[in-house]
């Protein structure tokens, strides 16, 4: 009836892949920006180190592998290698980006204000490795296989530049290094606690919702259920015109049993009559409840009264094959039911179709208890 929850684990790892996803289409998104800005500044300077065409053919790769990443990742919400596409997805988009990089480290070697030029490229480094900490912080690994490429690679830049002071990027790599492992493994800690307080939470909402519908005894649906469910159905048989039946069965001298055998078998009676009335329940539509006390309900969606009338010949066969000892009864030496079987008809009210089903139960106990009847009107 419903659901079981994920573990904690399946669902830190469901979250984690979910939040990546949504950080690198977030990243993949300022990509475009901080290249669009690239652009900008060569289209705005008197002296760019490289022309705008140059720039545009060394960028295409990352609009091409950005554009395909995002629209995928836009579309394909859950996949079973989706975390195997977002990691190739991210060594693309960054092998593309270090090409740019390069390609602009190296022009502004060569030009005047290459000093200019390679602190602007270093900011656009520092952003790219804040970026993409930021959108892959639940997955270290991950994250650290995206930014520590780009953390080095301001190092090389730098060195290049300046070869005789290494303590300035040596010092910015290690401060940065150290920023971004604890930072990660403070966020990752928040998003951790954050992730299994909500599924704490699902699962007291889950054992709610059992309390208020589900039978504790023989886990089937409980009355309350059971009249929700049949309201419904009946309007849904209004609608569309197709039959809607219902079995109600009782359990035979069941009184007697508890008497002679206590009440313990008498439960034990009626969960093992739970489990299989459930098994005859199958179908996603179909509803077993317990109806009060040694009666239960079966509702039988899309069904005529053929089909229902073959139904509870299942479960009387199902039943004497379980083979239930009851020591009092008129029938032998094993537990039996009697059944009314019913199908709704035009004008009913969810009162009247119980109360039909009621009635062919009490005719099947008149006629002497371990049979059903079938309401052929």
């Amino acid at each position: 009836m419903y659901t079981p929850l994920p573990s904690a684990d399946q669902l830190l790892e469901r979250e984690r892949l979910s939040y990546s996803v949504m950080g690198v289409k977030w990243a993949t998104l300022l990509s475009f920006f901080l290249i669009a800005a690239i652009y900008l500044t060569i289209y705005s300077h008197p002296e760019p180190v490289i022309s705008l065409i140059e720039a545009m053919l060394f960028t295409a790769p990352v609009f091409a592998i950005g554009l395909a990443g995002h629209i995928f990742f836009s579309n394909v919400v859950s996949h079973k290698h989706l975390r195997s596409f977002l990691v190739c997805y991210l060594v693309l988009l960054n092998f593309a980006w270090l090409i740019i990089i390069s390609r602009l480290a190296e022009a502004a070697t060569v030009d005047a204000s290459g000093a200019a030029a390679i602190a602007g490229i270093e900011s656009v480094v520092d952003i790219l490795i804040l970026t993409f900490a930021i959108a892959l912080f639940p997955n270290r690994i991950i994250m650290l296989m995206m930014v520590l490429p780009l953390m080095a690679f301001n190092v090389m830049i730098r060195l290049d530049e300046i070869p005789n002071n290494f303590i300035f990027p040596a010092t910015k790599f290690f401060c940065f290094a150290v920023i971004l492992y604890t930072g990660q493994q403070v966020f990752s800690s928040w998003f951790v606690q954050s992730i299994l307080r909500n599924l704490e939470n699902k699962k007291l909402l889950q054992q709610f919702k059992r309390l208020a519908l589900v039978d504790g005894l023989t886990n089937l649906s409980n009355r309350r259920h059971f009249d929700d469910i049949l309201l419904q159905e009946i309007k849904v048989t209004e609608r569309n015109n197709r039959p809607l039946s219902l079995i109600m069965l009782d359990v035979d001298y069941f009184k007697r049993l508890n008497d002679k055998a206590g009440h313990q078998a008498g439960d034990e009676c009626l969960s093992q009559l739970g489990q299989l009335l459930a098994q005859s329940a199958m179908r996603p539509r179909d509803l077993a409840a317990r109806y009060g006390g040694e009666e239960f309900v079966i509702v039988l969606p899309e069904t005529d009264i053929a089909g229902a009338g073959a139904i509870a010949a299942n479960i009387k066969a199902d039943i004497a094959a379980l083979k239930l000892p009851h020591p009092d009864s008129e029938n032998g030496e094993f537990v039996t039911v009697s059944q009314g079987v019913c199908q709704w008809r035009n004008g009913m009210s969810a009162t009247d179709f119980t109360a039909n089903a009621d009635k062919m139960l009490y005719q099947a106990k008149q006629a002497g208890r371990d049979q059903f009847v079938v309401d052929e009107q």
